[in-house]
């Protein structure tokens, strides 16, 4: 007879360090010898995640989870073995939507010390063990918070530490790295002594060679940070930010999660001074948060919509270019900037800045030579009408599908209500809500741009619609010109010289 081959997944998070990865295999092992002589595991069917927490991380984002169901969809198992429903995830709602992935291949999902297996599938005893998975795991989040605000109270340090010291490994305490303490010193006098900006500041940095902590260049976000350290003046700071779970949805309704950070007013910070020897001395501290406070209360409002954001790109390092702009003379000047130049400085990337006017008004001149020049008998759109209208079609029976499984789950908790705290089917009822809004949304789109497709007569009248456009594009107001190149433009390539656009529209 033919052997029933099985997969065994194991993953120890950081909360959990003592249930070992081995345990959990021999556990594993052990039971698959129970089932009988007909099943065998195989050491290439032994998918492990290590030290992942997860409650803040997506289980469809684990590296061995998506491997193993790969493994499945190519039917090289048919039984997958976990130690617990906790080894699978720490969330009510992927927990059965990464079940279930595993039987559409057909394979049989076992969790040994729940005594649940999908051949004997009672879903509601499932259910119930992924909401009390997600509730330990929100108690352990909690606890390790509190240990890390006891540890801060000690002046011990929690995390890595900022450049120019080290963690004393005894102590916990930060302690001076002479090799690194001038870089930090020479940051502070940049800024309040010799009074350049944070992005010259960087700028000077990446010029001498210095990097961060981490290994990458200097950008005006990690002068910041150093410049508002309290820990340059010997303050241990705890509590600035509270971690929280975001769920999101994507267009087929599959969730996704990250863990998102909140600030927290200042009053609720832990905040022990003189916990280790400081950098900089207090009034050099204190002089660089006056300029920085000063310096941001005079800083200008973006400019919005500008023509090429979002379609300009520098073609040496591929990434976008940004709209500044700066006064001269009570004058005022727009010019087109490349990102990494704009973060790093020149030693990042050397493509020199655009007067916007100038490029502006050059695109517009290639927008309309290449209208000009349309023979209308002769043209082909990338994607088809015909082809759009599907594609809508399926999007829309698509959304359809999710929006009916949402009521018919919200039905069900409904039903099940009895069975769990007053606060847990609060909190299920409303994400289910959340979720069937969002599909809601998205199927008035999607229809919108249905209506949109069948508004218009052919694609020979459209783009007979845009070659007169183009002939007026100079008299467009800035919102208007953008709205037109983004919809013919799908990229902008700038090498501090020449011009070359990819238009979306494209002709024989």
């Amino acid at each position: 007879m033919k052997k029933v081959k099985c997969a065994i997944y194991a993953r120890v998070s950081t909360d959990k360090q003592g249930d070992s990865i081995e345990n959990q295999i021999s556990q594993a092992k052990e039971y698959i010898q129970r089932l009988g002589p007909n099943y065998e595991y195989d050491e290439e069917l032994i998918f492990v995640d290590e030290a992942v927490s997860g409650y803040y991380t997506s289980v469809f984002d684990r590296q061995a989870m998506k491997n193993a169901r790969e493994a499945a969809k190519k039917q090289k198992f048919h039984v997958i073995l976990f130690k617990e429903i906790s080894r699978v995830g720490r969330d009510k709602q992927e927990n059965p939507a990464i079940i279930g992935s595993f039987e559409q291949y057909g394979v049989r999902v076992i969790a040994i010390n729940d005594n649940y297996d999908s051949l004997n599938k009672d879903s509601l005893t499932f259910d119930i063990l992924s909401v009390l998975s997600e509730q330990e795991s929100r108690k352990i989040s909690a606890r390790v918070s509190s240990a890390k605000k006891q540890k801060a109270k000690r002046g011990q340090w929690n995390g890595e530490p900022p450049i120019g010291y080290k963690v004393n490994s005894e102590t916990k305490k930060l302690v001076i790295d002479e090799e690194k303490r001038s870089i930090p010193e020479l940051i502070f006098r940049l800024y309040t002594t010799e009074g350049l900006g944070t992005f010259k500041v960087a700028q000077t940095l990446n010029a001498q060679g210095l990097l961060t902590k981490n290994g990458n260049l200097w950008s005006r976000k990690t002068i910041n940070n150093v410049l508002t350290n309290r820990a340059y003046i010997g303050c241990v700071v705890y509590g600035t930010r509270r971690n929280e779970l975001e769920r999101t949805y994507d267009d087929t309704g599959k969730m996704s999660k990250r863990k998102v950070q909140r600030l927290i007013k200042d009053a609720e910070w832990t905040i022990i001074e003189n916990a280790h020897p400081p950098i900089i001395d207090e009034e050099t501290f204190y002089k660089a948060q006056q300029i920085l406070n000063q310096r941001s209360h005079h800083r200008t409002p973006r400019r919005a919509y500008h023509p090429l954001t979002g379609i300009l790109v520098c073609s040496k390092c591929g990434e976008g270019m940004v709209c500044q702009k700066r006064t001269h003379n009570n004058k005022e000047y727009r010019y087109y900037i490349c990102k990494t130049y704009h973060k790093y400085g020149r030693s990042a990337c050397d493509v020199a800045n655009v007067n916007a006017d100038v490029i502006e008004g050059h695109v517009i001149e290639v927008v309309q030579k290449h209208f000009d020049s349309l023979e209308l008998d002769e043209y082909m759109v990338d994607q088809g009408k015909d082809d759009v209208l599907e594609k809508i079609e399926m999007d829309i029976k698509a959304r359809m599908k999710q929006k009916e499984k949402i009521q018919k789950d919200q039905r069900d908790l409904f039903a099940q209500r009895d069975l769990f705290t007053e606060e847990s089917y609060t909190q299920q009822m409303m994400e289910l809500k959340g979720q069937a809004e969002f599909i809601e949304k998205e199927i008035q789109f999607i229809q919108h741009q249905k209506q949109l497709h069948l508004q218009s007569e052919n694609d020979k009248s459209v783009l007979q619609k845009l070659r007169e456009s183009a002939k007026d594009l100079r008299s467009f107001t800035t919102r208007q010109l953008r709205d037109f190149l983004h919809d013919v433009i799908n990229e902008i390539k700038f090498d501090g010289e020449e011009i070359a656009v990819d238009f979306k529209y494209k002709f024989s």
